[in-house]
């Protein structure tokens, strides 16, 4: 039974493509959601970082002139790639333009990248959304990402171990000051679910860190043995 269902889902999946051929979420190029073409633009990130939060130095091993005034609660910041190229666009139409399916090309570029970054991993969990902004939304677009990094990576999830109990306004627009000041306090982490284990926190895009160092301060509090973000795109 088991592989007939397989064959019927991978039947059902090619005759889909077949009537509905996907689109590159860039360029509108029809045969992939990620064309070779736009894939070959990708920046990916590399080193020199800041050891801790991810930002360009000048030699690997140092930290930036923010996490030398004040480190922050995780172990280490890190993205797959540079927000630059096709992935801004490909990001803006996953998250405001319903373009939920980008998740899974875009998960791929985390999943490619990961031998670089990896750290030693219990779980995996998506930076969240308050639930009022996931309702109008759909969907956490950090959680799609999530989904399909566990699926190819072999790691757990479990969404409930970290909620965001605040309605933020958004962080574009604002400092590094303000960015930590407007979300302060805005989640809570359960302890049943989280003490003890390492957390590899994922979202999207990561600016300044604001939005993963309020969320790791949550899951430290609640008992987390250590945090480690690591997010599809860096943006400098």
């Amino acid at each position: 039974m088991g592989v007939y269902r397989s064959g019927a889902r991978r039947l059902w999946r090619s005759l889909v493509a077949l009537a509905f051929p996907p689109v590159c979420g860039n360029c509108r190029q029809v045969g992939a959601l990620l064309c070779a073409n736009c894939r070959a633009e990708v920046v990916w990130l590399r080193e020199p970082l800041c050891k801790v939060c991810g930002r360009t130095v000048s030699r690997p091993g140092l930290l930036c002139t923010t996490c030398r005034q004040q480190r922050p609660p995780l172990q280490r910041i890190r993205a797959a790639v540079l927000f630059d190229g096709p992935v801004p666009r490909m990001i803006h139409q996953m998250k405001y333009n319903g373009a939920f399916g980008l998740a899974e090309p875009l998960a791929e570029l985390m999943v490619e990248a990961w031998p670089t970054w990896q750290e030693p991993v219990d779980l995996v969990l998506p930076v969240p959304l308050h639930p009022e902004r996931e309702r109008k939304r759909g969907y956490n677009q950090a959680m799609l990402l999530v989904r399909h990094l566990c699926a190819q990576l072999g790691y757990g999830t479990t969404p409930a171990g970290v909620r965001r109990t605040k309605d933020t306004r958004p962080q574009v627009g604002l400092n590094q000051t303000e960015r930590l000041q407007n979300v302060s306090g805005a989640f809570f982490a359960d302890p049943a679910l989280v003490a003890g284990q390492r957390i590899l926190l994922v979202d999207d895009v990561c600016t300044t860190g604001a939005t993963m160092i309020a969320t790791a301060e949550a899951l430290l509090a609640a008992g987390a043995g250590s945090v480690t973000g690591y997010c599809l795109a860096r943006a400098m």
